[in-house]
């Protein structure tokens, strides 16, 4: 039989890394905050199936001949001397995926500015201000303290 562990040794747990300026936010704005961040790669993946794809399709013979020869200027001739609209719509892509990747890397390094942090919490008192039916509130309420809701008909919570 195992012996019991000792109460007086307490074994240090790893420190999470927060981002610099996250713990003085509300949850109501952390929340808001992981949507915002969940939306945009939503967004950055959308993009990619609805235009970076087909894009990528309609330049397929300009990417072969790329593939057999490369040459930086094939590269320049097939996306800039020849625009058209798969060109625009795989440069729009890039330039979206890089816009958003320096733009978490720069949260995951410095934090957020002070500007930001006034921003999500005006937004989330906002939001909590909206009636008690509107989805936003719904979820960023429903995910702050589950306990607080009302139990459903359906399935029945057990007491807090």
């Amino acid at each position: 039989m195992p012996l019991p562990p000792d109460p007086s040794f307490v074994e240090e747990k790893k420190a999470v890394r927060v981002p610099p300026g996250l713990e003085s936010l509300s949850p109501a704005a952390r929340r808001l905050l992981r949507l915002y961040h969940g939306g945009s790669f939503v967004f950055l993946g959308l993009l990619w199936l609805l235009v970076g794809i087909p894009s990528l399709w309609a330049l397929r013979a300009d990417l072969l001949r790329l593939w057999q020869h490369f040459t930086w200027t094939g590269l320049r001739y097939a996306l800039f001397y020849r625009p058209s609209w798969p060109t625009f719509g795989l440069l729009l892509c890039v330039s979206f995926t890089v816009g958003i990747l320096v733009a978490q890397s720069r949260y995951e390094l410095f934090g957020l500015y002070p500007f930001e942090r006034r921003m999500l919490e005006q937004q989330s008192r906002w939001i909590l201000s909206l009636p008690a039916w509107h989805p936003l509130r719904r979820w960023l309420v429903c995910t702050l303290d589950p306990c607080q809701q009302k139990p459903s008909r359906l399935a029945r919570l057990p007491k807090c």
